[in-house]
């Protein structure tokens, strides 16, 4: 019986140890995925583009859910005027004009 109550304490802090999500941040990650999915929906490279989006639309969450979790993570700490640039793209050029010019810092 002793031993059942230390597995247990040692699965709830195991459990407990894991870091978990702050509203906002579940909030932007949804916000992410569904970035991710509108990418997918209007890139060439996906296939999809030129379906109507509601036919693309599960297959684009599929494409999305296979990501690895770092490129959601990336997309959270992107800035939320980027994001919703992005959002309102219609092809992939506007989605790259969305993007912040990278400064080479050397001028």
């Amino acid at each position: 019986m002793k031993r059942a109550r230390v597995l247990v304490v040692l699965a709830l802090v195991a459990c407990s140890s894991q870091p978990v999500d702050t509203p906002e941040v579940a909030a932007k990650k949804v916000q992410c995925r569904a970035l991710l999915a509108h990418v997918f929906r209007i890139s060439p490279q996906s296939g999809l583009a030129g379906e109507p989006a509601a036919a693309a639309q599960p297959a684009a969450e599929q494409m999305v859910a296979a990501l690895p979790a770092e490129d959601i993570d990336q997309c959270v700490a992107a800035d939320a005027k980027v994001i919703a640039c992005m959002q309102g793209a219609r092809d992939v050029a506007g989605v790259e004009q969305c993007v912040p010019a990278k400064s080479s810092g050397g001028e």
